[in-house]
């Protein structure tokens, strides 16, 4: 890692101590973090398929027979992308205000630590499911989304006064639009949201998370990131991508590109947006100004939790573009903000997070 980076980041963020007023939704899961079992040695005691081409060639093998797979649940949490990434904002010190689904009539007991820290929660919907299988190169997800077809533009508004979202909107610093790809309602919300920050003339950051969109069609997509485009005329669009992501949205861009970081110049680019930033497993690069900067990452080949990893990265960026850092800066809070959730399974405090910085330093 870049150990003057590092150096200068540590000392913008303790000098550049902030909390802000952030609105983010729209999802909401209970997420099971889940071990495939490979040996069951007793009741208490197995070993586990380490690798997803492990797991698959066990499947494979199956073909034309049959198989049993035992799931053991390590771990149940709170889950989504915007529950997560909103959690690690508010470690963070900032001032959540949340929409999404975290119980429709009341909210599940999963999510009371969360929304307690929260300054307001509207929830429209009951949570869904996710049995995340992960291993050492990687995560399954299975997801069970009937229970949040509630999260809609028509719902929303019955849960909360346009006034009062019209007063959310205007005092929010950013705004965060996650999961996209399994919320079919979220382009109506983005259009209506669109409407009232150009009507009232505020200018907050955007942060727009798809969120593994190959499940839709290129039609599907090619329509939101006409919605982002147009955000960003009265915005700054800040566009988060994994590195698969990055590859489905280049696809339909018509962009054909290997290298990651000129991927993401092109990007950013071709849709006209303030940033663009990707993250794979061993690092980052941002995108702005038709320019890009990469930084490496604290990479661990044994993590204890990788489920939420991307949703810690993009937190940590928007920490640092929220504390005034410079983008450069901000992707290496982001990355280490990660590097610390996959450590350690749980989001950093401010110091906690500096703490680990200073650790990587030496």
């Amino acid at each position: 890692m870049n150990k003057d980076l590092l150096k200068n980041t540590i000392q913008h963020l303790n000098y550049q101590k902030t909390s802000k007023n952030l609105l983010i939704g729209f999802d909401g899961f209970v997420d099971n973090i889940v071990q495939v079992v490979d040996q069951r040695i007793a009741q208490n005691n197995f070993t586990r398929i380490k690798t997803i081409e492990d797991f698959s060639q066990k499947i494979s093998s199956a073909t034309n027979l049959s198989a049993n797979f035992e799931l053991f649940v390590t771990k149940e949490k709170i889950g989504g992308n915007g529950p997560i990434f909103a959690n690690a904002l508010s470690k963070l010190s900032h001032k959540i205000n949340y929409i999404g689904s975290l119980g429709k009539d009341k909210i599940h007991p999963i999510f009371e630590d969360f929304a307690s820290s929260c300054q307001q929660v509207i929830s429209i919907a009951d949570p869904g499911k996710t049995d995340a299988l992960e291993f050492m190169d990687g995560k399954l997800m299975f997801g069970k989304i009937s229970s949040i077809s509630d999260v809609n533009w028509s719902s929303l508004i019955k849960n909360i006064s346009l006034v009062n979202l019209q007063k959310m909107i205007i005092n929010s610093d950013l705004i965060a639009f996650t999961n996209w790809t399994m919320l079919p309602g979220m382009n109506k919300i983005l259009m209506e949201f669109t409407e009232i920050i150009s009507n009232e003339n505020v200018h907050p950051y955007i942060f727009i998370d798809l969120a593994d969109p190959q499940k839709r069609s290129l039609k599907d997509i090619a329509e939101i990131l006409k919605l982002v485009s147009i955000l960003q005329t009265k915005s700054n669009v800040i566009l988060g991508l994994n590195e698969n992501e990055s590859l489905i949205i280049s696809k339909v861009l018509n962009i054909n590109e290997v290298d990651i970081c000129k991927r993401a110049v092109l990007i950013q680019k071709v849709l006209n947006i303030y940033m663009v930033i990707i993250h794979p497993i061993y690092g980052a690069v941002v995108a702005i100004g038709n320019d890009s900067s990469w930084v490496d990452g604290p990479y661990t080949a044994n993590p204890k939790l990788t489920t939420g990893a991307g949703d810690n990265f993009n937190a940590g960026f928007c920490h640092g573009i929220l504390c005034g850092l410079d983008p450069l800066e901000s992707l290496m809070t982001g990355v280490c903000t990660s590097g610390f959730y996959v450590r350690n399974s749980n989001s950093p405090s401010q110091t906690e997070l500096v703490a680990f910085m200073e650790k990587l330093r030496f």
